[in-house]
């Protein structure tokens, strides 16, 4: 019990460790980068330190991806049904990208600033200007060839179902004609249980629990490249099919609705 307790106590302090390592990161060391290298040197480096970063906090947390299928180097975005705070990090640990999230992330500790510090685009429900803004940004850098990653929920589950697809958020997809590929993620074990990160909860308490956990096993399934040409909508009907399909949860019809509005 001793050891295990031990355990827990290193793994918050290397946690807290690689969050100040994070700050310092975001707020030195990637603007020293954009400063003192050329542009395409500095978004290299500054690429490899949030990778390395994302992959340092999995090996911490112990966090074990089973990767099935092959990530697409062509996409432009990629989009994932969404359960906790944890995808963002093990998706981040696969390669660059640039992240679409929730307003309500720029607010989380540590987490909502380091966001902010990256360059994620924060889409504020119910705000259409604010919404159209961002949808012009994506636009702007997936044509910069970019690779964006969406959670076309807008929210969390507890991972049992997928939840509708909003489709206007894939009107970027479409104008920038660009690939687009899922992905379906599915904790297992304990980690089913405690991952999930919904509702009212905190993100401190969250990831205490989450450090009790000896591992955290993911399922990270790559599906088939969607190619450019469907609308918003039968973009985030056809990617909800195939996460849905690639969980074994293929949810009742009145579940595979379009939110486009």
């Amino acid at each position: 019990m001793r050891v295990q307790r031990w355990r827990q106590w290193f793994r918050v302090l290397a946690v807290a460790a690689m969050f100040a390592a994070g700050i310092v990161a975001v707020s030195v060391l990637m603007p020293a980068a954009r400063i003192f290298l050329a542009g395409r040197r500095a978004t290299q480096w500054n690429d490899a330190i949030m990778v390395t970063w994302n992959r340092a906090v999995c090996r911490i947390l112990n966090l074990r991806l089973h990767i099935h299928g092959r990530p697409d180097p062509l996409a432009g975005l990629i989009v994932a049904n969404h359960v906790s705070w944890l995808d963002i990090i093990a998706i981040g640990a696969q390669g660059p990208c640039l992240f679409i999230a929730k307003r309500e992330v720029a607010d989380w500790p540590v987490l909502g600033y380091l966001a902010k510090r990256i360059g994620t685009l924060f889409v504020q429900r119910g705000d259409a200007a604010q919404s159209a803004v961002v949808a012009e940004r994506m636009v702007w850098q997936l044509r910069q060839g970019k690779r964006l990653v969406l959670f076309p929920e807008g929210t969390t589950s507890t991972g049992n179902r997928v939840l509708r697809f909003h489709g206007k958020l894939f009107l970027p997809a479409q104008r920038a004609r660009v690939r687009v590929q899922a992905v379906a993620l599915r904790y297992e074990g304990e980690a089913a249980r405690c991952a999930p990160f919904v509702g009212d909860d905190a993100f401190l308490p969250h990831l205490l629990g989450i450090l009790k956990l000896d591992r955290i096993d993911l399922d990270l399934r790559y599906c088939p490249t969607v190619p450019p040409g469907p609308g918003p909508n039968e973009l985030a009907q056809t990617t909800r099919r195939q996460i849905a399909t690639a969980l074994g949860a293929e949810a009742p019809s009145r579940w595979l609705g379009i939110m486009t509005s």
